[in-house]
């Protein structure tokens, strides 16, 4: 039979394995440039959806005053 032998606890210095952060710090870097990713684009869309009603008013004045204004020009009016 295998001999038993006693465990002694508080004794010694135990040995410390050295984690691998570097495997975490690669998910948070790749987690950390995803959410800075879907800020910007967040940011960029809301920033286009706030100006498109004036940017649409503003080419069809233009595009009606293009149409229109040869006939003003050329003809003395509509």
């Amino acid at each position: 039979m295998a001999e038993e032998q006693e465990v002694i606890y508080g004794q010694g210095i135990p040995k410390v394995i050295e984690p691998r952060t570097q495997m975490f710090q690669d998910i948070v870097d790749d987690f950390k440039y995803k959410a800075q990713l879907l800020a910007r684009e967040t940011k960029l869309s809301s920033g286009v959806l706030a100006t498109v009603s004036m940017g649409f008013a503003i080419g069809f004045i233009l595009a009606i005053l293009l149409m229109i204004g040869p006939f003003f020009i050329f003809q003395g009016g509509l």
